[in-house]
């Protein structure tokens, strides 16, 4: 027999995903010189590594240290949002509109009588689905996820980095959801957008029938000469106009003739520097949107032309900015890399 002196050899490989750990076991045990190759070793391959059940690992300790820190900026923004906020005041404003608008047809009629965070501005859209989703329990809830949705995205697109504007922007989307403000369905349709294709097409249609200032995001897909999904974006508002035609003559003629239809708060809006400069300002903004569309901050810049478009920016419509989280660098399953894909593709038909 021959014995050798080399302690037992443990190698490990990796072939793919599956790690494999090689031990021989030929090394200081006596094995007869007969005994064939393939019985002086064993090969033990482990079984592939379960699934994550979350998309991220734990985080490390400085993710938390610098989430706790936005946070308490987030828990300072609150504290200076809390004195105008008003649990379901907004709710309220759409029970208003609701009310007047199926037993007058006109959901504008009495918005001059109430202050300018309460007055209905909106299309009819909203006011006309409101006696079936305004059950309070119901409206909350749905409030409650939709608030969660673009945050939650944010993780899946950022990892752990996608937390931090929702927790500086605490305040704001806190007072949403509190006084049941429906910019929640808003920021939440506007975050799918760059995700779900025709799908996000559509859910733009929806949020620019509730808020109008979500059609200047069309411009992101001008810059990105992505037309079918236009196309699809202009079908969508067609057949949402025609559902909301007999009471378009009702919102036409609130902004056309009712100056608190686009009333604006002095030092919270870019209007106040003048109809003009504020329409160069606008436009400023729309060519950099447009111009840096195909990249990774095509999506955050529509986002912020909305915000510079708005006649009244008050510190709750910042959680429009949860609507456009940064993608990762080395995604590849972002909006820009399939579109990049997509091209490539093209090129080499």
């Amino acid at each position: 027999m021959r014995r050798t002196a080399a302690p037992i050899a443990k190698t490990a490989t990796r072939r793919g995903d599956e790690p494999q750990v090689r031990i021989d076991i030929a090394g200081s045990l006596p094995m007869p010189w007969w005994l064939p190759p393939c019985l002086k070793y064993r090969q033990v391959v482990a079984a592939p590594p379960l699934p994550p059940l979350l998309p991220y690992r734990l985080v490390s300790s400085r993710w938390w240290i610098l989430t706790g820190l936005y946070l308490v900026f987030g828990v300072l923004g609150a504290l200076y949002l809390w004195g105008t906020t008003s649990f379901g005041a907004d709710h309220q404003t759409y029970q208003r509109a609701a009310d007047a608008l199926w037993s007058t047809g006109d959901p504008y009629r009495d918005a001059g009588l109430y202050p300018e965070d309460y007055r209905y501005r909106y299309p009819p859209l909203l006011a006309m689905v409101f006696p079936l989703l305004g059950w309070p329990p119901l409206w909350f809830g749905l409030v409650a996820i939709a608030t969660v949705v673009p945050i939650y995205l944010a993780w899946r697109q950022a990892g752990p980095a996608g937390l931090l504007p929702a927790a500086l922007l605490v305040g704001a989307w806190g007072q949403q959801l509190l006084n049941g403000n429906a910019q929640a369905f808003v920021v939440a349709l506007l975050a799918l957008v760059p995700l779900a294709g025709a799908w996000g097409a559509v859910g733009l249609a929806l949020a620019t029938m509730l808020k109008l200032h979500p059609a200047l995001a069309i411009v992101w897909y001008l810059g990105r000469r992505e037309w079918q999904l236009l196309g699809w974006y202009l079908a969508a508002m067609a057949v949402l106009v025609v559902i909301q035609l007999p009471w378009l003559g009702a919102f036409v003629d609130f902004y056309m003739h009712d100056p608190v239809a686009t009333e604006s708060i002095p030092g919270m809006s870019l209007r106040v520097l003048g109809t003009v400069p504020w329409l160069i300002i606008l436009a400023a903004f729309a060519v950099a949107a447009y111009l840096l569309a195909p990249s990774r901050y095509g999506w955050l810049m529509a986002t912020v032309l909305q915000l510079v478009a708005l006649p009244r920016i008050l510190l709750v419509n910042l959680a429009l900015l949860l609507a456009a989280p940064l993608p990762r660098r080395d995604d590849a399953t972002g909006p820009n890399r399939a579109a990049a894909t997509r091209s490539g593709s093209t090129g080499k038909e």
